[in-house]
């Protein structure tokens, strides 16, 4: 499940929102997002232009779940957002979130 609908839902419960918070946040009624959601229905250009603008997110990944920023592709808005935050670290921690990378993936494999 990695259609629109879905990544507008991951968008709301990523903002601790519920479908009428959220509707109302970007212009549209509980049940056009219901809709949305359920990918019973896309979203009007209008639409994503705000959750674009609401929710700062990234409009190529919203459309088509890849995000490409500043020639950069993302697999989803997570590794963005997690490469992003990784910018800003000094090497150590860097090592350091690379080693607990290793750690959880090597975990996750036992």
């Amino acid at each position: 499940m990695s259609g629109i609908g879905y990544r507008i839902k991951c968008i709301r419960k990523e903002n601790n929102l519920n479908q009428i918070q959220f509707a109302k946040s970007i212009g549209i009624s509980q049940g056009n997002l219901s809709e949305i959601e359920m990918g019973n229905s896309n979203p009007s250009a209008e639409t994503l232009i705000s959750i674009r603008a609401q929710y700062n997110v990234n409009l190529n990944w919203l459309l088509t779940g890849v995000a490409v920023d500043d020639g950069m592709t993302y697999e989803d808005e997570f590794e963005k957002r997690l490469i992003e935050v990784f910018r800003n670290l000094d090497d150590f921690d860097k090592n350091e979130i690379i080693e607990i990378i290793r750690v959880k993936i090597k975990l996750r494999s036992l």
